[in-house]
């Protein structure tokens, strides 16, 4: 049975058209990637892999070659007649979401910068996505209060450092009266936690890892010199057993609360930490477990909940936060 022509291959099903950009990508990132690398990314067996190469090369005419004494795959030349990834309505509806989540991490030029993203993207499906900024600007919003500015010039060089792993340079002021300092670092995962934008790396003169906040930095330069991450701290496994965005490689401590009814269905209604275990009390209120490094943030946020939240365990968090709240009651006995 004669092939169709390159240019008009078999219809794909959406799990596969995925599968075969992403066997593209990982090919034009990796060195010499083989089917065992292919199996691990892509969560697939290997007659899934093989069939999927063999459908780039011989029905996409994707120049994909083998090179025998490197054990991996490369591409001979530019990867034409890709087929299109295909998107939803409902698709570009959950682009809009994020984005516009998105959009409160910054200023009103990064806010333009992400509406100009969603409105090129939505144009390239012409009339067969229907869904505009405005319409769903109408019925969908979001409001933070206490934003940090994240300067559209600082996130691009940060965000360049990050995915090439090349050191940045930048002048940092810790707070409104302390001086500049001038710190090189090696940038290692970024975050937007709580309405601010936060860096992460470690700092080459104090040779630990840091936290900057991305409104203190300015001039942030990317250096060109390059770094290996192997080795380095992985922040993100680091900051779930912390409570924000403070986090230590301390195991992390079993904290226990007793939340009143008062406030008990609030605290039923968000998630607050990945280790939460909740366990209702006959009273209406419930008791909060948690799994985390004990700081100031912690301390600040049960505060926060006034009489409301007692701590129970451990005794040195429970006295720190009986000492920080008898310490704001004098604020308003003097």
């Amino acid at each position: 049975m004669a092939q169709p022509p390159l240019t008009q291959p078999a219809r794909l099903s959406r799990p596969q058209h995925e599968r075969i950009h992403a066997l593209v990508r990982l090919i034009s990132e990796k060195r010499f990637p083989n089917a065992t690398t292919f199996m691990r990314e892509l969560e697939v067996d290997r007659r899934t892999i093989l069939r999927d190469l063999d459908y780039l090369r011989d029905r996409m005419g994707v120049p994909i070659e083998y090179d025998a004494s490197q054990r991996g795959y490369y591409l001979s030349g530019p990867a034409k007649n890709m087929p299109l990834l295909e998107m939803r309505e409902s698709d570009l509806l959950w682009l809009f979401v994020g984005q516009h989540l998105l959009q409160q991490a910054g200023n009103d030029e990064m806010a333009h910068q992400v509406r100009k993203s969603f409105q090129r993207i939505s144009n390239l499906f012409g009339s067969t996505i229907s869904v505009r900024w405005e319409q769903l600007s109408a019925v969908l919003s979001s409001k933070t209060a206490g934003l940090g500015e994240a300067d559209l010039q600082t996130f691009r060089a940060i965000s360049e450092g990050l995915n090439r792993h090349l050191e940045i340079r930048f002048a940092y002021r810790k707070s409104a009266k302390a001086p500049v300092e001038h710190r090189q670092v090696q940038p290692l995962h970024s975050a937007f936690v709580n309405g601010q934008w936060y860096l992460f790396a470690f700092d080459l003169a104090r040779k630990a890892a840091r936290t900057f906040v991305f409104s203190r930095m300015d001039v942030v330069t990317v250096t060109g010199i390059p770094f290996d991450p192997a080795g380095l701290p992985a922040i993100p496994e680091l900051l779930q057993h912390g409570f924000g965005v403070k986090y230590s490689d301390e195991m992390p401590t079993q904290v226990k609360l007793r939340v009143s009814s008062e406030i008990a269905h609030l605290i039923r209604e968000r998630k607050w930490h990945l280790s939460e275990e909740i366990t209702p009390c006959a009273d209406g209120g419930l008791i909060l477990d948690l799994k985390v490094n004990a700081c100031r943030e912690l301390t600040n946020w049960i505060c926060s909940w006034g009489p409301m939240m007692e701590v129970l365990e451990p005794c040195e968090l429970r006295e720190t936060v009986a000492r920080t709240l008898r310490e704001a009651v004098e604020v308003y006995e003097k």
